[in-house]
């Protein structure tokens, strides 16, 4: 998969996520449009449904898109009068994405920066002596071996309840040092075409290096037929050096609504 058809993968679901046209996530304008219910059922829509509805707003880094309910069209082009991406991810924009969402029962999220890379970017990060990295089938384990390890450790990687997700975990990389887990990148099916990975690794193990775990999982990934891609907080920098020194890059940025 190289960097042409990561960039379509991710437009072909934004545009089934936000009722949008193609180009208007790429002509550097400010665009407001509504959803379309029937693309919630396309399959490069992802599985977990992160916009329930009402608010949302993205950016590939040229112009932005803001998504709304149908009802809330005049609402968003009176409010969002602007032509400046940089104004619309402002606190005073997001504000007003807050109050709307409060008034009808859903919380906003974000903005969150999401990362991918074509295949040949993965990097080979080295991790350091004492650990190994394996890819598994993790809750295939974990049903053999309900005690190997604590999901709550692990809360980005792993869902508490495996199968209420939606989003199955198709596959891991574990990370180990003597024969204790210590660190996963677990790989959500969000959609047919775009897998999720969440990394965990356990505090006393921190700055070890074991980024491979997130590189092992995205080559996996792209191993399956799917695009990875990786999520966090925009304040998280940390979590924004893994995923660098795995050889993932800034996609896109999104703000989205989940019920309160």
């Amino acid at each position: 998969m190289d960097a042409s058809r990561v960039r379509q993968v991710v437009i072909d679901m934004l545009v089934a996520e936000t009722g949008c046209e193609p180009e208007q996530l790429t002509d550097g304008g400010i665009h407001i449009v509504a959803r379309v219910a029937e693309r919630r059922t396309w399959p490069v829509h992802r599985g977990f449904n992160p916009h329930p509805g009402r608010i949302g707003a993205v950016t590939l880094g040229t112009g932005a898109v803001i998504s709304v309910e149908p009802h809330d069209l005049d609402w968003a082009r009176e409010t969002f009068r602007t032509d400046s991406r940089d104004y619309l991810f402002r606190g005073e924009m997001l504000a007003e994405f807050v109050k709307r969402g409060a008034a009808n029962g859903v919380t906003v999220h974000g903005p969150y920066p999401r990362f991918t890379a074509p295949a040949h970017s993965i990097a080979s990060p080295q991790h350091s002596p004492g650990y190994s990295v394996r890819v598994t089938d993790i809750e295939s384990e974990l049903a053999a071996n309900p005690t190997m390890i604590d999901r709550l450790q692990f809360p980005n990687a792993l869902f508490p309840e495996p199968d209420a997700s939606g989003r199955p975990t198709v596959l891991a990389a574990v990370a180990e040092t003597e024969n204790e887990i210590v660190g996963i990148a677990g790989v959500s099916k969000d959609s047919e075409f775009m897998h999720q990975i969440g990394i965990d690794v356990l505090p006393q193990h921190r700055g070890n290096g074991l980024a491979p775990a997130m590189t092992a999982a995205a080559r996996a990934t792209f191993e399956a037929g799917a695009l990875p891609y990786y999520g966090t907080s925009s304040s998280n920098i940390p979590s924004m050096r893994t995923a660098l020194a795995a050889g993932l890059r800034p996609t896109w940025v999104e703000v989205l609504t989940r019920p309160a």
